[in-house]
């Protein structure tokens, strides 16, 4: 008789000790990164007092992701995934620590947000193929679903808790505690990592061969190139990231300018989004059980443009503060839903279909090639901010996105 096939659920995650201290050591950075985000958004609109330099500052965040990460994923692939980690950890505490240092001093400049930024991504750049390249290591495939959504949900809980703290630590403290916080947690994920056991055969050791190392990224292009699928999946984390840049650059404008309110709303703004992306990681999984992936993403893409074009109705109630409360969470939960879901299914996906020996390359690629969108996109939102109000931007991208998304419904795209 066939053995009857187990049924996989959240609570089955747990036993996958080794994977927990993935887990475990990315939400204590995520917790430190949730309450320096809210600092470091009220910082740059603070230092610069532009929307257009808010959203500068936004698009130099991501460059490293387009420049670095396509070759970092090819030398990731020969190296200690879980050292490399670890160092990436320390480092980018050692570097925020110095940024905490400045705005304690009052020695911060639109010049120093653009070096800092510019460098801490840099460093996350070889991390954040490792930390794909892992999962497979600790986590079996019947497993990937559940895990990959725990993290996700636990992500933004910890991300929730950051938000709300952060908001209460900035305003008793100051911004530069709430940076010094997020070095210290880089120091703790760093440890913990430290006693995660893991078998892994690095592919070459003692120093880089340039010539294997060209041949390995050479490689890696050419099976994402020669897979529509992933090809597909890029394209869609790219149009994600578009989407959503003008919401995530132009916050500190979009609260100010657009709503009139001050940095209170910027917290409720936050908690509201990432709950919302937590609920959306969760409830992937049943998701799926019932309809297709493609169904999935293009719902929940409608429901992002749908999202940026609430925010936007914010505007008319300006005087009613129990509207604009409404509105923004309204607008919030629509948004943070829809990429929450996005997110979830784009991660699980792209581990089923990528062949293991090109996941750190393949993941690489891919989160170079989304990650394009943003830059692009946060330059273009500071030229136009010039000319046309932060309502205005939104509308229009509110706009694209449901054409986009409506789009790829109509031309049945395929992401299985």
């Amino acid at each position: 008789m066939e053995k009857e096939k187990k049924v996989i659920g959240y609570k089955d995650v747990f036993s996958q000790k080794e994977y927990l201290k993935l887990i475990l050591a990315s939400l204590i950075s995520r917790f430190g990164d949730s309450v320096d985000s809210l600092a470091f958004t009220w910082l740059v609109y603070q230092v610069t007092g532009s929307a257009a330099w808010s959203a500068i500052v936004f698009a130099v965040n991501q460059l490293p992701e387009i420049i670095v990460q396509p070759f970092a994923g090819a030398l990731v692939e020969g190296m200690n995934k879980k050292r490399l980690m670890v160092a990436e950890y320390l480092i980018r505490g050692i570097i925020v620590a110095a940024l905490a240092i400045l705005t304690l001093a009052d020695m911060v400049t639109p010049v120093v947000l653009v070096v800092f930024t510019f460098l801490i991504t840099t460093v996350e750049a070889f991390g954040m193929p490792a930390g794909m390249a892992i999962v497979p290591i600790l986590l079996p495939e019947e497993y990937y679903e559940y895990g990959t959504s725990l993290k996700s949900t636990l992500s933004s809980v910890v991300e929730l808790i950051g938000i709300a703290l952060g908001g209460i630590i900035i305003g008793i403290w100051g911004i530069y505690v709430a940076i010094l916080i997020d070095a210290v947690t880089f120091f703790g994920a760093a440890m913990i990592l430290c006693f995660m056991k893991m078998k892994e055969e690095p592919l070459q050791k003692g120093k880089v061969d340039v010539t294997a190392y060209a041949l390995n990224l050479k490689n890696g292009i050419a099976y994402v190139k020669n897979q529509p699928v992933i090809r597909n999946f890029c394209l869609m984390a790219l149009l994600i990231n578009a989407v959503v840049v003008p919401f995530n650059s132009l916050q500190g404008p979009i609260v100010s300018e657009l709503l009139g309110q001050d940095a209170e709303l910027l917290s409720v703004l936050g908690i509201v989004m990432v709950l919302a992306m937590g609920l959306g990681s969760a409830v992937f999984p049943y998701l799926r059980k019932k309809v297709s992936v493609r169904a999935v993403m293009v719902t929940s893409g409608m429901s992002m443009g749908a999202g940026l074009y609430v925010l936007t109705l914010g505007s008319f109630c300006r005087d009613k503060v129990y509207l604009i409360y409404a509105v923004t969470t309204i607008s919030s939960l629509l948004l943070g839903m829809g990429a929450g879901i996005l997110s979830a299914a784009l991660n699980v996906q792209f581990m089923k279909v990528v062949n293991k020996e090109y996941l750190a390359r393949a993941g690489a690629i891919f989160n170079a090639v989304s990650s394009a969108a943003v830059p692009v996109t946060s330059f273009l939102i500071s030229a136009v901010a010039v000319h046309f109000s932060v309502g205005e931007i939104l509308v229009v991208c509110a706009i694209f996105c449901v054409i986009i998304f409506a789009y790829i419904g109509i031309r049945k795209v395929r992401f299985e």
